[in-house]
Order: C-alpha cells, then sequence, then structure tokens
C-alpha cells in the first residue's frame, strides 16, 4: 500500500460514520503520511488530553530545578487548600509524582463518588453557565467526596489531582495558568489556535470550536466548559494538537529523559489503556487477542472521545476528535482503522 492508498481506504471508512462528526490527523514524515479528514480550521476541545500540557510544564519546572518529583504538594500549596482530600490528614506525604501517576488518593471531582449530594456531571447540567473557578473545583471534592487511599497506595484517576498541580504551577512560577500555557507550550510550538475557552484567546483567529456533548448535552459554547481546567481545558486544532504530541517527544518541551519517564506503564487504567505520568499507553492486545504484535501508542485518551498519540513504530503522530462521551467505542474503532492501514504500508 502507498501513502494515496492509505489516504483513500482511511476516507472511504471516515465517510460512512453516522451522527459524528469526525476530524482525523495522521501525519508520519518517514512514510510520506500527511493526512486530514474534516474540519481541520475548527479547534476542538480535547478534555484530558490537554493533561499532556500540564505535564510537560510540570517537567520544565523539574528540570529547571524549582521542584522535583519527590516534592511534597504541601510545600507548595497552602493547608487551606489541601486539606480534607488525602486520607489520614497524611498531604505532607503527597508528592508532584503521585499526582501525575494518579496515586496520591486524592478523589475525582468529574467521575469519582460523592458522600452527599449528587455527582458533578449533574451539577454541571444544572447551571451550563455556571464558571468554575480551580477553587470551586478542589471544594468539591473536600466537601463532598472521600479520599479512595492513603497517598501511594493505589491507582485512581484523578481531575483533581491535576487541577492541584495546576494550582502547584502557578506557585512556582508566579504565572497564572492560562498564561503558562501560552507562554511555554503554545508559543514555542506555534499553536496558533490553541486556547483556554472562556479563559484565554487563541493567538491567531477566532475562540469558535467544535461541537464538544458532555452525557447528551453540548456544552461547546457554554461556560460550564471551564470546568476542565488543569484536567485538560485545552481548545485547538488538529495540526494544533500534532505539534503538541511532536514538541513532547522531539526535546522542544521537555527532554527526552523526561519523555521516556513520562511514558513508562505503571498502572492499567481499563483494559487496553495503561497509566504512565501524565501519559497513557494504548495496548491494542488488551482489547482484542488478535493484535497482539501491534504498536504501543503513547498520549492521551480524553472522555469525549478525543485522542493524541504517537505511534513509535511507523513514527506517526496521531489526532481524533468526536466531540462526543457517547462516541469513545466508535473513536477506537477509528483509531483501530488507521493503525491497521499504517501496519498495510
Amino acid at each position: 500500500m502507498h501513502s494515496t492508498d492509505f489516504a483513500n481506504q482511511l476516507d472511504q471508512r471516515l465517510v460512512k460514520i453516522q451522527h459524528f462528526t469526525p476530524q482525523v490527523a495522521v501525519r508520519s514524515q518517514s512514510l510520506g503520511i500527511d493526512y486530514r479528514y474534516g474540519d481541520t480550521d475548527l479547534p476542538f476541545h480535547a478534555t484530558s488530553v490537554g493533561k499532556l500540557i500540564t505535564t510537560a510544564l510540570v517537567m520544565q519546572q523539574v528540570e529547571a530545578g524549582r521542584i522535583a518529583l519527590a516534592t511534597p504538594i504541601a510545600e507548595l500549596l497552602p493547608a487551606s487548600e489541601i486539606d480534607g482530600l488525602f486520607a489520614d490528614d497524611a498531604a505532607a506525604e503527597v508528592t508532584i509524582e503521585q499526582l501525575l501517576t494518579h496515586t496520591s488518593g486524592c478523589n475525582d471531582f468529574y467521575e469519582g463518588r460523592t458522600k452527599s449530594g449528587p455527582r458533578f456531571v449533574a451539577e454541571l447540567k444544572r447551571d451550563l453557565d455556571r464558571e468554575w473557578s480551580p477553587a470551586e473545583l478542589i471544594a468539591f471534592t473536600r466537601d463532598r467526596q472521600q479520599p479512595v487511599a492513603r497517598p501511594g497506595e493505589r491507582f485512581r484517576y484523578s481531575d483533581t489531582g491535576f487541577v492541584l498541580l495546576g494550582r502547584a504551577l502557578e506557585t512556582v512560577t508566579g504565572e497564572l495558568f492560562g498564561e503558562l500555557v501560552h507562554h511555554r507550550v503554545f508559543a514555542p510550538l506555534g499553536m496558533g489556535r490553541s486556547f483556554l475557552p472562556f479563559r484565554t484567546q487563541p493567538a491567531s483567529g477566532t475562540d469558535e470550536i467544535a461541537s464538544l456533548s458532555i452525557a447528551g448535552i453540548d456544552i461547546g459554547t457554554r461556560r460550564a466548559i471551564t470546568c476542565d481546567w488543569a484536567g485538560g481545558g485545552i481548545a485547538g486544532t488538529l495540526d494544533d494538537f500534532l505539534q503538541l504530541m511532536a514538541g513532547m517527544r522531539n526535546g522542544k518541551l521537555i527532554s527526552a529523559e523526561s519523555w521516556a519517564m513520562l511514558q513508562e506503564p505503571r498502572h492499567r487504567f481499563r483494559p487496553g489503556l495503561w497509566y504512565g505520568a501524565g501519559t497513557m499507553t494504548v495496548r491494542f492486545e488488551g482489547l482484542v487477542p488478535w493484535a497482539r504484535n501491534w504498536p504501543r501508542l503513547v498520549g492521551h485518551l480524553g472522555s469525549s472521545a478525543a485522542h493524541l498519540w504517537h505511534d513509535p513504530v511507523h513514527d506517526a503522530e496521531i489526532a481524533i476528535n468526536f466531540g462526543s462521551s457517547k462516541a469513545v467505542s466508535r473513536s477506537f474503532r477509528t483509531l483501530f482503522e488507521v493503525v491497521g492501514l499504517l501496519r498495510q504500508l
């Protein structure tokens, strides 16, 4: 198969998708592939894919010697901000690395169970025009949830933990999180169409984004979208996200040593997905047994069926967006189709 055949076959498969409007980009210089499908100029909200950016910002501070992975979060944030989030009042034991690897024992404001009152998504639906501050997101976990384990004892995915990382970055640098993202990620990588919806503006173009449906409700134009923040509140175009993945692994954002450390799988997130430190790894054989010899992709998945991966075997960057929490399965089928076609080249 040639690169032209790759594009034609993927076009034929994507055009058959009903109910969703996917955006897909695949780039591999070594294979001569530079493929785009869908509205390439329209930014989309990538939900937890944005955790890659928070992770890169943390590692920049580690490499500069301002913090270490072993730095306790209690040294960076006041007790009033972190009290009540961790089991047995063990906040002094929680490290930056544990927050990156989701092993701090902190609950997850977005999907975690509550000890009283409705879960977060129900609160989100109640007032779609509410703008959520980082303090309110942390307070939801403190007031409405219980810690899941002592620090270091258990893996439990936590958006609240990444909000704490965002606040730690603000404390260490003296800059607002949105400023950090623009100055230290978007600008160096030329991600001119990227921004934090309702918080910052892109360097060029408008702040319009693609539809984003969460639990059946389109929040793409509503202020409720601000609930992501440092846990993934980033919007950008397909090309911008390809630039992000390239920057993560080519030394423009962080060192090769940092990238290698981040992508080392530590805990199973769900079948076929493993978590490192701020990164995920796709193990296709965990999804279907016959894919045992397929490449292992590194990057991150978002709950809105947004994907950003690097395929090291084919040296390919892959960005996918379906913009709906109900399209995650369909988006993985598309990922299968992309990598399956790459394997035929």
